[in-house]
Protein backbone atom coordinates (compact mmCIF):
# COMPACT_ATOMS: atom_id res chain seq x y z
CA UNK A 1 0.00 0.00 0.00
CA UNK A 2 1.27 3.75 -0.34
CA UNK A 3 2.02 5.45 2.45
CA UNK A 4 -0.01 8.45 1.53
CA UNK A 5 -2.81 6.06 1.82
CA UNK A 6 -1.91 4.82 5.39
CA UNK A 7 -3.94 7.57 7.07
CA UNK A 8 -6.83 6.70 5.65
CA UNK A 9 -6.29 2.89 5.56
CA UNK A 10 -6.10 3.34 9.12
CA UNK A 11 -9.04 5.15 8.98
CA UNK A 12 -10.95 2.00 7.73
CA UNK A 13 -9.56 -0.23 10.19
CA UNK A 14 -11.19 2.04 12.48
CA UNK A 15 -14.69 1.89 10.87
CA UNK A 16 -14.30 -1.62 10.95
CA UNK A 17 -13.84 -1.73 14.45
CA UNK A 18 -16.42 0.48 14.87
CA UNK A 19 -19.16 -1.58 13.28
CA UNK A 20 -21.22 0.94 12.57
CA UNK A 21 -23.25 1.47 9.29
CA UNK A 22 -21.40 4.68 7.53
CA UNK A 23 -21.87 6.86 4.04
CA UNK A 24 -19.81 5.17 1.47
CA UNK A 25 -19.44 6.84 -2.19
CA UNK A 26 -16.80 4.80 -4.84
CA UNK A 27 -16.79 4.95 -8.59
CA UNK A 28 -17.39 2.19 -10.25
CA UNK A 29 -15.61 0.15 -13.23
CA UNK A 30 -18.24 2.12 -15.62
CA UNK A 31 -16.89 5.33 -13.29
CA UNK A 32 -20.29 5.50 -11.72
CA UNK A 33 -19.91 7.58 -8.56
CA UNK A 34 -22.28 4.67 -6.37
CA UNK A 35 -23.42 5.69 -2.85
CA UNK A 36 -24.46 3.48 0.18
CA UNK A 37 -24.62 2.69 3.71
CA UNK A 38 -22.84 -0.18 4.52
CA UNK A 39 -20.54 -1.52 7.29
CA UNK A 40 -16.87 -1.98 6.19
CA UNK A 41 -16.11 -5.78 7.56
CA UNK A 42 -12.78 -6.20 6.25
CA UNK A 43 -9.63 -4.87 4.51
CA UNK A 44 -7.49 -7.39 2.41
CA UNK A 45 -4.73 -6.85 -0.22
CA UNK A 46 -4.58 -9.93 -2.69
CA UNK A 47 -1.78 -8.63 -4.03
CA UNK A 48 -3.12 -6.36 -6.86
CA UNK A 49 -4.18 -3.54 -4.71
CA UNK A 50 -6.15 -3.23 -1.15
CA UNK A 51 -10.03 -4.18 -0.97
CA UNK A 52 -12.88 -3.17 1.31
CA UNK A 53 -15.49 -5.85 1.66
CA UNK A 54 -18.59 -3.94 2.84
CA UNK A 55 -21.37 -5.87 4.39
CA UNK A 56 -23.87 -5.44 1.19
CA UNK A 57 -20.99 -7.95 -0.60
CA UNK A 58 -19.21 -5.08 -2.48
CA UNK A 59 -15.39 -5.42 -3.10
CA UNK A 60 -14.35 -2.44 -3.46
CA UNK A 61 -10.88 -1.58 -4.63
CA UNK A 62 -9.11 1.09 -2.08
CA UNK A 63 -7.94 3.38 -4.76
CA UNK A 64 -11.95 3.29 -6.12
CA UNK A 65 -13.29 4.73 -2.65
CA UNK A 66 -14.66 8.52 -2.89
CA UNK A 67 -14.70 8.51 0.87
CA UNK A 68 -16.19 6.86 4.07
CA UNK A 69 -17.94 7.94 7.03
CA UNK A 70 -17.68 11.73 5.91
CA UNK A 71 -13.91 11.15 5.14
CA UNK A 72 -12.29 11.81 1.81
CA UNK A 73 -9.98 9.71 0.34
CA UNK A 74 -6.82 11.07 -0.52
CA UNK A 75 -7.16 11.13 -4.37
CA UNK A 76 -10.38 13.07 -3.98
CA UNK A 77 -9.71 15.53 -0.94
CA UNK A 78 -11.80 18.84 -1.59
CA UNK A 79 -14.33 16.91 -3.82
CA UNK A 80 -16.84 18.03 -1.08
CA UNK A 81 -17.09 21.28 -2.91
CA UNK A 82 -18.54 19.28 -6.20
CA UNK A 83 -20.49 16.68 -4.13
CA UNK A 84 -24.31 16.93 -4.96
CA UNK A 85 -24.86 13.90 -2.56
CA UNK A 86 -23.15 14.54 0.14
CA UNK A 87 -24.66 15.31 3.43
CA UNK A 88 -21.93 15.00 5.88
Amino acid sequence: METTCLPFASYLEDLIQQRQYVKVQYFSDLHELITLDALFVKLSDPGDGALALLSSGEQIAVSQLASAGGRFAPAYQGYELYCETCDF
